[in-house]
């Protein structure tokens, strides 16, 4: 292999090890996801963060919009609920950080997955998205908060799962399996 080759081929190789490491979910790094629903400087900014960009869909006291498990006329479900009556807790941090960042579609890799939940990633920062999901956290009751701390174990815990992947253009009616939206 000659000199120039060599280079760009160790380049390349580089490159694929710090993509990997990007796109690593972070579970064992210092990089890792982990709300803070105990830091009331986070949970001040989390709260004018949710009263700026999610009280319209998914209300004041966290209720979410009626009927949140069936599609409206246009295909998609309403808000859920963020309280203890919702499923936003059955899911880890990395997950709902994801979810709010890159969207639905995307973490599931539904590529036509109908959904109202705005994309924040480019909207709020990393920082800021953490600071929500923690002042939503923080307005759970205290076992529904340490039944989430138990979910964030047991995935720190097991590999990351991967949605299985489909066949482009083929469509699966319904919803995802399982609460997916936020």
């Amino acid at each position: 292999m000659n000199g120039k080759l060599r280079v760009f081929s160790m380049a390349g190789a580089l490159a694929c090890c710090m993509a990997t490491v990007a796109c690593d979910s972070g579970r064992s790094g210092p990089g890792r996801i982990e709300l803070k629903p105990a830091d009331p400087q986070v949970l001040q900014l989390g709260q004018k963060i949710y009263a700026a960009h999610c009280v319209a869909c998914h209300g004041a006291k966290l209720e979410g919009q009626p009927n949140w498990r069936e599609r409206d006329a246009s295909g998609r479900l309403p808000a859920p609920p963020h309280d203890a009556s919702g499923h936003t807790w059955h899911h880890p941090d990395e997950q709902l950080f994801a979810i709010t960042k890159h969207g639905v579609a995307q973490v599931a890799n539904l590529k036509d997955y109908p959904s109202s939940m705005p994309v924040y990633g480019g909207v709020l920062s990393d920082a800021e998205i953490v600071a929500v999901l923690s002042w939503i956290k923080s307005q759970w009751p205290a076992d529904i908060q340490a039944r989430h701390d138990r979910i964030n174990e047991a995935a720190e815990r097991e590999p990351v799962r991967r949605l299985p992947m489909r066949a482009a253009g083929s469509a699966r009616p319904g919803p995802p399996p399982g609460p997916m939206s936020i």
